[in-house]
């Protein structure tokens, strides 16, 4: 059973190793084009990744992280993170971004399970559809937003980013044709 935990800048720390420096890292960092030699510092995924209102709550306007708790046979564990992120997106849209801390964590439902309680919240605060762009090498991932509901689609950029933010944001982080665009309508 999964649970979502609101995060604190205490856990800022644990995501950050569990991005770069976990055994489901590696994979992950290939996908991306990262090296041992070229990962991020901590003080840039401070500053420019996951900031602080992502771990304090202090703008949920621009987004929020939540720790992935599961609770299995009496133990209880974080696994892994989840996100909403808004700020560069068109009103009522926004995006997950999730990850695991370890291999052993995938393959079970966890990530989907999560994905749909995040959603629950998302409602509530009154979005109306969800992103998640994985690489289209990311087989796994796609199928798990699959089963929580993600459907592909042609990614049009005005109609989900904000104007100034589309240069930026609209060739994801895998590059041109690096990834698939997920949407999910509440």
């Amino acid at each position: 059973m999964i649970e979502l935990r609101e995060t604190t800048i205490k856990d800022r720390k644990n995501t950050y190793n569990w991005l770069y420096y976990s055994d489901f890292s590696d994979y992950l960092n290939k996908l991306e084009g990262i090296t041992k030699e070229t990962i991020p510092s901590y003080e840039y995924y401070k500053k420019e990744e996951y900031m602080d209102y992502f771990f304090d709550c202090s703008q949920p306007e621009k987004g929020r992280a939540y720790i992935i708790v599961c609770k299995n046979n009496g133990e209880i564990g974080d696994i892994g993170i989840i996100s909403y992120t808004s700020f560069h997106l068109s009103d009522k849209i926004t995006e997950f971004d999730i990850w695991l801390k370890g291999l052993d964590y995938t393959g079970h439902g966890f990530g989907t399970q999560a994905i749909q309680r995040l959603a629950s919240l998302v409602k509530e605060m009154g979005y109306e559809k969800i992103i998640m762009r994985p690489s289209k090498h990311n087989k796994r991932a796609i199928k798990s937003y699959q089963k929580a509901g993600f459907v592909e689609e042609d990614l049009e950029p005005e109609n989900y980013y904000r104007s100034e933010y589309v240069p930026k944001f609209s060739e994801g982080d895998y590059g041109p044709g690096g990834d698939v665009f997920m949407v999910l309508n509440l």
